[in-house]
């Protein structure tokens, strides 16, 4: 009987729905049926690895856009000193403890040192001020911009009475 059944349905598959296909022809269809569910179910996988690759890309850029990466495409850094510096040596590092800007977080309050975390060309501009008595009349003040020990650029005050101010910019 249960041959029958099979015989039935089979007969049904291949001359009611399938009309003018032989039994082989149907078989043929069903493998290629299946092959074509097993590439459909490989590429619905590919299609995932490839969301979720996207998803991880849309998240970096999200990061970089908002500066929080840390190898954020955009440095940029301003600082300044609100108090006075006394007693200054001959080729004292200077702080600039005072962070306005800092993106990308290049700069360090605490060492007063910029590593620059993207290649590219960077431009710096900076300004010196004195007040008279801070130090000695005749007396020059210079700043330098030094590089991985090198020094690189310098801006120059020369004092003789009031308030004086020098500045440079430099492009690495």
């Amino acid at each position: 009987m249960w041959f029958l059944c099979i015989f039935i349905i089979s007969v049904y598959l291949c001359h009611g729905i399938l009309d003018g296909m032989t039994c082989s022809e149907v078989g043929a269809v069903k493998l290629r049926l299946e092959e074509e569910k097993e590439k459909r179910l490989m590429l619905q996988n590919e299609v995932e690895i490839l969301m979720l690759k996207v998803a991880n890309l849309e998240r970096k850029l999200a990061k970089d856009a908002d500066g929080s990466s840390s190898r954020s495409r955009n440095v940029a850094f301003m600082v300044y000193r609100n108090t006075s510096l006394t007693n200054l040596e001959l080729k004292q590092k200077l702080v600039f403890v005072k962070v306005a800007m800092n993106v990308g977080n290049g700069y360090s309050a605490i060492t007063g040192v910029f590593t620059a975390s993207v290649s590219g060309i960077y431009f710096f501009i900076w300004m010196t001020s004195h007040a008279m008595g801070i130090v000695s009349p005749d007396t020059d003040l210079i700043t330098i911009i030094v590089v991985n020990g090198e020094y690189k650029v310098h801006a120059g005050i020369a004092i003789t009475h009031g308030f004086h101010m020098g500045g440079n910019s430099a492009v690495f």
